[in-house]
């Protein structure tokens, strides 16, 4: 799972872009939602901090949806194909 993260934050840092595109934040709410389950293994004080880690990582794409509307849409169906690639 770490590699997973460390890889997808890898190329959102080297795209030539500075803002991640729909699917990218797509794929990082999926590691999100699947990291959920995981999180409740930990204590309370290394949730908070997994949290707070996931709020910055997701704060970028949060701002993308807020300045376009389009953009949220885009990445509702990216991540709906994702989820059911997975099934």
């Amino acid at each position: 799972m770490k590699k997973i993260l460390i890889l997808t934050t890898f190329l959102l840092i080297s795209c030539g872009s500075p803002d991640p595109s729909a699917c990218d934040c797509a794929e990082m709410s999926k590691e999100r939602i699947e990291g959920k389950m995981e999180k409740l293994t930990k204590t309370a004080e290394e949730q908070k901090l997994i949290e707070e880690n996931w709020e910055q990582k997701m704060l970028p794409c949060e701002e993308l949806i807020e300045k376009n509307e389009d953009f949220g849409l885009e990445m509702q169906d990216c991540l709906l194909s994702l989820l059911k690639n997975d099934n």
